[in-house]
């Protein structure tokens, strides 16, 4: 089916990122406040045909397409996406039964794909952007950066910082003035919401597994390391 030309028209943003760094909050604030069209996925290739054609016809034509990208450090992130996916990646269901932290610090390592946060970045985005962020500089103490290829611009920034600055951030990014977040799919409001915050708060694990999220490539692209001493004494 054709598009209306108005539709062609609407400059899009299309937040692209690993899942659990906050989208769908970022994803509900753009639809409500941004005037073009908000696109949302965790690869290029995900995003319905018709969408993907808008973009790429943009491309071609050199009409702006803006792309965001926020970052999360790994350990909070896979725990984070552990709980959401629980049943998924586990085949169990977290609200049958009490959980102790140590039963699911052994299924969190067992079952979740640890790497997928690491590898993401080489294996979606630079294929479908030709932007390579784990080569570029990133300047850390700033904690957010963007990139250009061609008429495609490209935010990535880390989800550390104050709710506020990143808004600010975004703001300046679209070129549009942002109020207010309107807040999605967080852990705080899920059922498990309890359960999560005992896990994260006294959940020990294994130093080769600190070690081998916080000295990745991506790990240390995006934080320094006396952060990532902080992160891994937490």
């Amino acid at each position: 089916m054709l598009q209306p030309l108005s539709t062609l028209l609407r400059t899009p943003v299309l937040i692209l990122q690993m899942g659990k760094v906050g989208s769908s909050s970022l994803e509900t604030t753009l639809s409500k406040q941004f005037h073009g069209s908000v696109l949302h996925a965790h690869a290029f290739s995900h995003l319905p045909y018709a969408q993907q054609r808008h973009i790429r016809w943009r491309r071609r034509l050199r009409l702006p397409v803006y792309v965001i990208s926020p970052v999360r450090e790994p350990v909070a992130r896979n725990i984070s996406a552990f709980f959401h996916n629980f049943q998924r990646d586990t085949g169990h269901d977290l609200a049958a039964r009490p959980w102790t932290v140590a039963e699911l610090t052994e299924l969190f390592l067992r079952h979740f794909p640890h790497n997928d946060c690491l590898e993401w970045f080489d294996a979606y985005l630079r294929p479908a952007l030709g932007i390579d962020v784990l080569s570029d500089p990133f300047p850390i103490e700033q904690k957010w950066n963007t990139y250009r290829n061609g008429s495609l611009r490209l935010l990535v920034y880390r989800t550390d910082l104050e709710p506020a600055h990143q808004l600010d951030i975004v703001s300046g990014f679209l070129g549009v003035k942002l109020d207010a977040w309107s807040f999605a799919n967080r852990a705080a409001d899920k059922p498990y919401a309890a359960i999560y915050q005992d896990f994260c708060a006294s959940a020990a694990l294994p130093e080769v597994y600190l070690k081998l999220m916080y000295q990745s490539r991506y790990c240390r692209r995006f934080w320094s390391e006396a952060e990532i001493a902080v992160l891994r004494e937490r």
